[in-house]
């Protein structure tokens, strides 16, 4: 990995965009009705963002022990969503620019954490009786 700060005005990044996106699209969530999953209705079991809505709930309620049951995945998708994009938000503010540069070994790495991840989400949610 190879890591280097640039300095000089950045633009303001979409992920900044995106972190408002999230809150309102939670906000949006507490007040909806109960949405009927297809993929679980079609073949009885969970689909991977299956308990979303329910954690989002959780969230606006302040349980975050229910909100990571309902689905850690998404959960941690979203932290680090609203991390990163505060972080790019800080880039804007203090004028500079972090850039990382993965080998194709690390990058790898990454990829199939990543998959492992997605797929003991599911194994989760599928074992947790979704």
């Amino acid at each position: 990995m190879n890591a280097s700060i640039q300095k000089g005005r950045q633009s303001l990044s979409i992920h900044v965009v995106w972190m408002v996106i999230i809150f309102g699209v939670l906000a949006v969530y507490k007040f909806s009705p109960p949405a009927i999953c297809v993929f679980h209705e079609v073949t009885g079991y969970p689909c991977l963002s299956c308990g979303a809505t329910r954690a989002a709930n959780a969230f606006f309620e302040g349980d975050l022990t229910s909100m990571i049951y309902f689905n850690p995945l998404v959960v941690m998708f979203c932290a680090g969503l609203f991390f990163f994009s505060l972080f790019k938000l800080l880039e804007f503010i203090f004028n500079f620019k972090l850039i990382l540069r993965f080998d194709r070994k690390t990058a790898l790495g990454a990829r199939l954490l990543l998959v492992v991840m997605v797929a003991a989400n599911w194994l989760f949610l599928i074992v947790s009786g979704r």
